[in-house]
């Protein structure tokens, strides 16, 4: 993976094998501790004890069509490189939350991506699951939920609200974006 956006489709994929119908995309920067947290949270099956410290072994995985479950281990590993850390919280029947924190002061920090581009794509593929998309940095935040895109009448799944999707996410994140410290490796 070679981005955070890349890393958050992969890891919203295994919310929806889950079940999941409520989906939370969380990426919070804190510019005065060097910090971007990275949290998923959803209502899907669960995991029991066993299957969460079995996550961060590419040798396992749930899906029936591999052998490998490269997506947890290569989140771990890339927030690892900056001095992060991966935690994974999930009971069976009540949902997951993996939190993966990156050190944004640290050169390994993986850029955003087009977070635009795949956050519309999931709302154009998955129109029957609520996200609720959260970008926030110190205290300027964009908040894209697609109940309320539907409560406006706002159809995602015709295509022509895809590329109008996209465009209002990717300008939202760059004015937040703008308003950080410019220290740090965190890039879009």
């Amino acid at each position: 993976m070679i981005d955070l956006a890349m890393h958050i489709m992969d890891i919203v994929q295994n919310s929806l094998r889950a079940g999941a119908g409520r989906i939370g995309i969380d990426l919070i920067v804190n510019s005065r501790d060097h910090t971007l947290l990275l949290r998923i949270k959803d209502d899907g099956a669960g995991m029991d004890t066993e299957m969460v410290k079995k996550l961060d072994d590419p040798f396992f995985t749930t899906r029936t069509t591999r052998k490998v479950g490269l997506g947890v281990p290569f989140l771990k590993m890339t927030c690892e490189q900056t001095g992060g850390r991966l935690k994974v919280f999930s009971e069976e029947g009540r949902g997951s939350v993996m939190e993966a924190i990156y050190r944004t002061d640290h050169p390994d920090c993986l850029p955003l991506g087009d977070m635009g581009g795949y956050l519309a794509l999931l709302l154009r593929t998955n129109t029957h699951i609520c996200f609720r998309f959260t970008f926030r940095i110190d205290d300027a935040e964009f908040i894209l939920d697609s109940d309320e895109l539907k409560k406006q009448g706002i159809e995602l799944q015709h295509p022509q609200m895809l590329g109008a999707v996209r465009e209002y996410i990717r300008e939202s994140l760059k004015q937040i974006y703008g308003k950080r410290p410019t220290y740090g490796f965190l890039c879009m």
